[in-house]
């Protein structure tokens, strides 16, 4: 028997074989700097919920311009400098949304049916499946709606 960690499409399945579906979430800069803020284990929590989580480059490129921008608070600028150091420990995938603006193409993956990860209201409002903070139990889940 082999088990599969895969994410769709489905190929190369033989009978007996055990699935292990890994879905895809996008992450915004909202949910990174919240979860770190609040000291969230967020990445566990996603690989524990099934969640292969992918970080745009237009998203890290934004958390830069965050870092060094008058208004920013303290605490902001430590939370985006641990992000950078544990996506780099932890290996994190990232991937290239496109020209524009990053909320645009986030609503865009999240109307084709990708999680996103964010905190934005103009955002999990036009998207059916996101992925968000429950602070009340200090961890990250689905939140269905839109």
């Amino acid at each position: 028997m082999r088990f599969l960690y895969i994410n769709l499409p489905l190929h190369n399945i033989n009978k007996g074989d055990v699935l292990c579906f890994f879905m895809q979430v996008i992450l915004d800069s909202s949910f990174i700097i919240s979860c770190i803020r609040e000291r969230i284990d967020f990445l566990t929590q996603l690989a524990e919920q099934g969640f292969t989580p992918v970080v745009p480059r237009e998203v890290l490129q934004e958390m830069k311009d965050l870092r060094i921008r008058n208004g920013v608070s303290h605490e902001d600028r430590v939370a985006i400098d641990v992000a950078f150091d544990l996506f780099e420990k932890e290996k994190i995938k990232k991937t290239s949304l496109g020209s524009g603006k990053v909320d645009d193409w986030l609503i865009k993956r999240g109307q084709e049916g990708i999680f996103i990860a964010t905190l934005d209201t103009g955002i999990k409002k036009k998207i059916p499946k996101r992925v968000v903070i429950f602070k009340a139990q200090n961890r990250v889940g689905i939140e269905e709606g839109a």
